[in-house]
């Protein structure tokens, strides 16, 4: 099963191709590494020369956004494809405990029981996280100024940083509005008021997409610094072309 995307954003899935997300048996899981953490994806996101060539309109449709909608049958069609992908690696997940990755869509959370229904591995969800302010995000900043050698980098750091302190401080820090290639400046993530204890715990964290990683690698960055163990992750959709293990080397 592939995708196929019509010009009313509806977003189907077709049996007769793997463009743009390569949704088969064969050809998935994959996996890569990132930062310390190993991550197996159930779906591979391809390039492609289509416009949507990222396969990022899957996610948008699975979260309703920027117009893209799926009906229930291909939703229903997709999980049940993932289910049985996932029963390929989940007696390999060495986890105490899965935790999702904060998000305002509910596309995180719901895949995050479906993982945790599967692996039969508790998910504690990620309630006890939430964004940083503008304010916050800046006082880091200041407090650890990053030490960036190019120079057109630095001048787009600086640009980022003349936005920000502009903006209401008291606001929440989106991370979309980010360049990629610049995300990795920014932790968004901090412990709420209740934080829970985490000492020695092994942590498996889900996420629905991996794009730049950052998100992800926050998360699992707040939950180091309180004790757990986290070096592992299970995400939806992977990073563009991720390699299937037989093919790693």
């Amino acid at each position: 099963m592939g995708i196929k995307v019509y010009s009313n954003k509806s977003v189907i899935i077709d049996h007769s191709h793997q463009e743009l997300v390569d949704t088969s048996f064969e050809g998935n899981p994959t996996e890569g590494f990132l930062k310390g953490l190993h991550l197996r994806y159930v779906f591979r996101r391809k390039t492609t020369k289509h416009k949507d060539g990222d396969g990022n309109p899957l996610v948008y449709a699975l979260k309703e956004m920027n117009g893209y909608h799926m009906q229930p049958m291909y939703r229903d069609m997709l999980y049940k494809q993932a289910a049985k992908i996932m029963e390929t690696f989940v007696e390999e997940m060495n986890a105490d405990m899965l935790v999702d990755v904060p998000s305002s869509k509910p596309l995180c959370r719901d895949f995050a029981r479906k993982v945790a229904e599967i692996s039969g591995i508790e998910l504690r969800p990620s309630d006890f996280l939430r964004k940083k302010t503008i304010a916050e995000i800046l006082a880091d900043i200041d407090a650890n100024f990053p030490s960036i050698k190019k120079e057109k980098e630095q001048t787009e750091f600086k640009n980022i940083l003349g936005n920000l302190r502009k903006a209401n401080p008291d606001i929440k820090f989106a991370m979309k509005e980010i360049s990629k290639n610049m995300r990795h400046f920014f932790q968004p993530f901090t412990f709420s008021s209740a934080t829970p204890s985490f000492k020695d715990c092994k942590i498996t964290l889900i996420d629905d997409l991996v794009s730049s990683g950052t998100s992800i690698i926050s998360v699992a960055d707040c939950l180091k610094k309180h004790g757990a163990l986290v070096d592992s992750g299970v995400c939806l959709l992977s990073e563009l072309n991720a390699k299937h293990p037989r093919d790693a080397g």
